[in-house]
């Protein structure tokens, strides 16, 4: 029985003997498969390539953004500077027609004061023709003397509020602000000058609100050629055809 353990333990180291032979075998594919790992590793000269193409890559995404917001800027500055151009035309407008109205705001008031300045000067004309005529009249004189003081006062009111009247007085004709009623032939008016004012005309501020009536001279009169002259001229001609 002692011979039989025996055997059986030598059996088993044998066994294990081959056991850890196969085991402490190398293998041949690992040490394939580490040496395939190794040169699929990128290298560092393609790692930088790479890094500088990602470098290109954003710098150019970058550029097209900024250029397309810089566009868009300029774009939207361009349509704010139009619309503050636009409300400052605006304002500068409103004010200016809100002035107009306020300077002219007296305007019908004044036209329908201008006739009685036109009556007040006719009633001056007139006394003082009579006062001329009656010399030793001392009522017609104060008469007069009280209508041109009226005339006068009214007229230095109107005046502060815009109203000028037309100087025609020996001037050109303006037909901006005067109204030919006729012309006639002068020899001391030179031609197209003021001979003669009809009605006075007014000035509100800058603008005509009632143009003067005047007569124009046309110049001095043409001489006719007198009867003998051209019975000198018929002769002439009659004598030449014969």
């Amino acid at each position: 029985m002692s011979e039989n353990r025996e055997v059986v333990i030598e059996i088993g180291t044998e066994n294990d003997k081959s056991d850890s032979e196969t085991f402490a075998t190398p293998d041949d594919s690992d040490n394939t498969t580490e040496i395939e790992n190794k040169n699929d590793e990128p290298t560092v000269e393609t790692l930088l390539a790479e890094i500088e193409e990602l470098k290109e890559s954003f710098k150019k995404q970058i550029e097209e953004v900024a250029e397309s917001e810089r566009a868009q800027y300029e774009t939207e500055r361009e349509r704010l500077l139009r619309t503050a151009a636009e409300a400052e035309n605006t304002k500068r407008r409103v004010e200016n027609d809100a002035k107009k109205q306020l300077k002219f705001a007296n305007k019908n008031i004044i036209e329908g004061i201008i006739p009685v300045l036109d009556s007040l000067e006719a009633a001056i004309n007139s006394t003082d023709e009579k006062v001329e005529t009656e010399e030793h009249n001392p009522d017609m004189s104060n008469f007069s003397e009280g209508v041109e003081l009226v005339h006068k006062q009214l007229l230095d009111v109107l005046r502060s509020h815009g109203l000028t009247p037309i100087d025609s007085a020996s001037g050109s004709f303006d037909p901006n602000q005067h109204e030919a009623v006729f012309a006639t032939e002068s020899d001391e008016v030179p031609e197209g000058n003021i001979i003669e004012e009809f009605r006075r005309g007014y000035l509100l501020h800058e603008q005509v609100i009632r143009a003067a009536q005047v007569v124009v001279s046309t110049g001095k009169k043409k001489e006719e050629p007198s009867d003998e002259v051209t019975e000198e001229i018929i002769i002439e001609i009659s004598t030449e055809e014969e």
